[in-house]
């Protein structure tokens, strides 16, 4: 039924509890999962220009801290894929410069998945909201099934 599954990650807490049911997917059929993290560009860009302003940073530089953002992605990506495959999993990663709700709908577009599996909320969402406004808009803009799983009580 759901053999080809997208989990977008921000390596949050929600994001791991999502993790846990994307390995039962297994037994149910779930044969390639396509790892995809986000870096918020939106975020990116207001940290990075504040700090280049204080520090007159210039471009190659700037260069130089994006290759880092995203070589770290890869890396947490690659820990999870290692885990993913080891229960038998195809795995893809993709890391991405971006809006976190528009590139996990394209991607799931893109790579034609079954289900898109999230966490309800992110690391930066206050805990009162009741959902996450990546998963709003993702629910809202995907005409693919989503599986939101909450995040632990407490």
């Amino acid at each position: 039924m759901y053999r080809k599954i997208l989990y977008p990650t921000d390596f949050s807490e929600t994001a791991e509890l999502a993790l846990e049911h994307i390995k039962t997917m297994r037994k149910l059929g779930g044969e390639k999962v396509i790892l995809l993290n986000v870096i918020d560009k939106s975020e990116e860009e207001n940290l990075l220009s504040t700090i280049f302003k204080i520090f007159n940073i210039g471009s190659k530089e700037r260069e130089e801290i994006e290759k880092k953002l995203k070589d770290e992605s890869l890396k947490k990506l690659d820990e999870i894929k290692k885990e993913l495959e080891s229960l038998g999993f195809e795995v893809k990663n993709i890391s991405v410069f971006g809006t976190p709700h528009e590139e996990i709908v394209k991607v799931a577009n893109e790579e034609d998945v079954d289900i898109i599996i999230m966490g309800s909320h992110g690391k930066t969402n206050i805990k009162e909201i009741l959902l996450g406004s990546v998963t709003e808009h993702v629910i809202k803009k995907s005409d693919k099934p989503v599986m939101v799983i909450r995040r632990a009580e407490g």
